[in-house]
């Protein structure tokens, strides 16, 4: 059995929002687990280059925005591979969305245009990372790739107009694409003091330092978490498979999870936590989502490997070191 994995060693790759919570993680197992050769792209808008500390020595770092075209994209040079996950997050959503626009899917139609236009031999493919978040309220559970969208932020909107352009792109210009649509990722390096930080990284903190968790609403609406080992697992191996080329791909696990569930499995690992109901937000407000992952499992042979339990005891064990 061809381990496609293996391609992705040695190369030369590139990462914008290298110093994001997927971002950093997909960069240190580059390095560590493929010995690639990384470039990385932030403004540190919601990061620091700390995460990166590690590591630092082994990659290039740029501190520059994904938008400077001057800046970025002398740094497509030899590239094998073009990870594009720098993105503003859900949480501005309401009050920022000509930034979404802006980094969420002009970045994607600059870079895209370059790459059309510029002789780039060596790339093999450009990974764009989307967001099960443009599926919306849907009816029928679990969602699957061909279902409609429901745009219901200005995020969601942006990433699927980037994912859009990715797709066009790559079916009218050939340019190797592939897209991967993230659904609710946890795990190491979620810091709270991110102002963008999902719940189960709030939820894990606040537990740990015997602060109350917040829950929105009733606290029963589902989301299908996964766990960002399966993420950057999912994300590598979508940019080397042959049968990736020019798809689309869910990446979840298909379990729904409550909030309600979520700290009752966190108060299993760290004992009895401190709960408040508050009125639900005015963004993301979904009663119930969790993502079909057939297609995937079907053509690139990938499957999670963290369950809920297991991947909220791993992230509980993690939190433990740096506080």
């Amino acid at each position: 059995m061809i381990n496609h994995r293996e391609k992705i060693k040695n190369k030369k790759v590139l990462v914008t929002g290298g110093a994001g919570f997927v971002g950093h993680n997909l960069v240190k197992s580059l390095v560590n687990d493929y010995n690639c050769e990384v470039i990385v792209v932030d403004d540190l808008s919601n990061s620091t280059e700390k995460i990166l500390s590690d590591i630092i020595k082994k990659i290039e770092f740029h501190k520059i925005s994904v938008c400077d075209k001057e800046k970025l994209f002398p740094l497509f040079k030899n590239t094998d591979y073009i990870f594009h996950l720098a993105c503003k997050q859900i949480s501005s959503s309401g009050s920022e969305p000509n930034v979404h626009l802006k980094i969420n899917a002009e970045s994607t139609l600059n870079i895209l245009e370059y790459i059309r236009h510029n002789d780039l031999p060596n790339l093999k493919r450009f990974i764009y990372t989307g967001s099960t978040s443009i599926y919306g309220s849907s009816v029928r559970l679990p969602v699957n790739e061909n279902d409609a969208p429901e745009v219901l932020s200005s995020y969601a909107a942006t990433k699927l107009l980037g994912e859009n352009f990715t797709a066009m792109y790559c079916r009218n210009y050939d340019i190797p694409a592939t897209v991967v649509r993230y659904s609710n990722v946890y795990g190491y390096g979620q810091t709270p003091k991110n102002p963008y930080a999902g719940v189960l990284g709030k939820f894990i903190h606040n537990a740990l330092t015997n602060k109350t968790l917040t829950i929105f609403g009733d606290g029963e609406q589902t989301r299908d978490y996964t766990f960002i080992t399966d993420a950057v697992d999912a994300t590598i191996l979508a940019a080397v498979h042959p049968r990736a080329y020019g798809d689309i791909f869910n990446i979840g696990t298909t379990v729904e999870t409550s909030v309600n569930k979520l700290v009752e499995i966190i108060s299993d690992y760290v004992g009895e936590v401190k709960s408040e109901n508050v009125p639900e937000r005015d963004i993301d407000n979904i009663r119930r989502r969790s993502v079909s992952i057939s297609k995937i499992h079907k053509n690139l042979g990938w499957a999670p490997r963290f369950d809920i339990k297991r991947g909220v005891k791993e992230t509980i064990d993690w939190y433990k070191t740096i506080l």
